[in-house]
């Protein structure tokens, strides 16, 4: 109910009380001056009934004014505390949507710290495999050079004996001199 309707009630309920009141008023006059009394003693009863209604009026607009002072009292305290209720329900849901909050980033925080720390494992992992091949190949080259130079020192010693074979063979024919030249032809 709005403010304006609750002063409008409390406005219409004056109204009608002071309306009640002078209607009754009028009616006593109205009596008074239909009764049987010689004037001044109308007059007097007319002024002690107007003094009357209007003590009665004024008892009643000050009733009306203190209980529409407490009811405003008792709608203002009521606001007062649905006001506290509301702000107390705002602020528990504050504290449950911040507390959520905080779940979801101590969760991502949580997940982050997971993939980094796989993630760093993942790159422990390559780098220990690089160097496990690096190495393997390393042990490779080196033992397909040493093939190599055994398989060159063979092939030379192989050179060497097979050329002291054909020198000794030459030489044993008498087919070529020690100078390289051919021992049956005049030089």
């Amino acid at each position: 109910m709005s403010d304006n309707e609750r002063g409008g009630d409390a406005g219409f309920l004056k109204g009608l009380l002071i309306g009640g009141l002078i209607g009754g008023l009028i009616s006593a006059v109205v009596a008074l001056l239909y009764a049987p009394k010689s004037g001044s003693e109308t007059r007097e009863l007319l002024k002690t009934k107007t003094d009357e209604y209007t003590d009665l009026a004024k008892t009643k607009v000050t009733e009306m004014s203190d209980t529409a002072k407490a009811k405003a009292g008792e709608i203002s305290d009521k606001a007062g505390a649905v006001a506290d209720s509301v702000k107390a329900r705002a602020n528990e849901l504050s504290e449950a949507v911040k507390a959520k909050t905080d779940q979801v980033a101590s969760t991502v925080k949580s997940t982050a710290g997971d993939l980094s720390t796989k993630a760093g494992d993942a790159i422990t992992s390559v780098k220990e495999t690089a160097q496990t091949l690096s190495e393997k190949s390393k042990t490779f080259v080196a033992h397909q050079r040493e093939s190599l130079e055994e398989g060159l020192e063979a092939g030379k010693q192989a050179y060497h004996d097979k050329k002291e074979e054909l020198t000794a063979s030459v030489e044993g024919s008498g087919a070529v001199n020690k100078n390289g030249e051919s021992a049956g032809a005049p030089g």
